[in-house]
């Protein structure tokens, strides 16, 4: 996002970058003469009893972060039996799915622990008022609550995959200057000169991490968006 507001990337440059994490790391190396690994992680998601910040080594397992924050296998849900959860290395919107026997990833300074929603059913969910739910589109009443309500939110797809429809509800949430539905499109037909011309260079995976979330198609944006640009690293080199 920020490469893309100070200098877009165009056919050829090549851009370099490094987190802050990163720049921490590389400090100690220079003025302890050691690398050191050791890093803050934030434990965060509704699923967690506590959140907050642990100290741990990149590449650390998934359960010594876990241990005493969310049960082993679930826990009970009240009338509705064992409650599973999603445990997801990186942020809710971007990050990979792991298990317990996981390791951190390389890049993640987050793991976040939310519902799997397989606990739950729903008769003619989708003629219901929907209080308590969350809607981009304001599909569901709970607009008309407090602005300030907190939703919990699970893994649930909560419907199937279509056909990508043009409603111009990315371009809501999308942060740059660029058409999303138009260059998704000439990605998965694999068209160069569009790709080109739509800000192919320019853009990340994440950076269509909020369309994902938003889009009523249910397609998965950010793997189109990582298969186009590793077929065009191919098609160049």
């Amino acid at each position: 996002m920020q490469i893309n507001r100070i200098k877009p990337v165009n056919k050829g440059e090549v851009v370099w970058t490094v987190g802050a994490e990163d720049v921490i790391l590389i400090g100690r190396l220079f003025t302890r003469g050691i690398a050191d690994f050791t890093r803050l992680v934030a434990v965060t998601g509704s699923e967690s009893s506590e959140t907050g910040y642990v100290k741990a080594i990149v590449g650390c397992t998934i359960q010594s972060l876990l241990d005493g924050r969310v049960p082993e296998a679930g826990y009970l849900n009240g009338f509705q039996g064992m409650k599973s959860v999603r445990i997801v290395s990186g942020n809710v919107l971007s990050g990979t799915k792991v298990s317990r026997n996981g390791y951190l990833m390389a890049y993640d300074n987050q793991i976040t622990v939310l519902p799997e929603g397989d606990d739950v059913h729903e008769f003619f969910g989708w003629v219901t008022p929907g209080f308590g739910k969350f809607s981009v589109s304001r599909t569901f009443l709970t607009w008309l609550e407090s602005k300030k309500k907190e939703y919990v939110i699970d893994a649930r797809i909560r419907g199937g995959k279509r056909a990508i429809i043009m409603s111009n509800e990315y371009d809501k949430v999308f942060p740059m200057d660029i058409y999303p539905e138009y260059l998704l499109k000439a990605i998965i037909a694999f068209d160069i000169d569009k790709m080109e011309n739509l800000g192919i260079y320019e853009v990340a995976p994440e950076d269509f991490a909020l369309c994902e979330f938003a889009d009523t198609s249910k397609i998965e944006i950010q793997q189109i968006v990582r298969n186009g640009l590793n077929l065009l690293y191919k098609e160049m080199n």
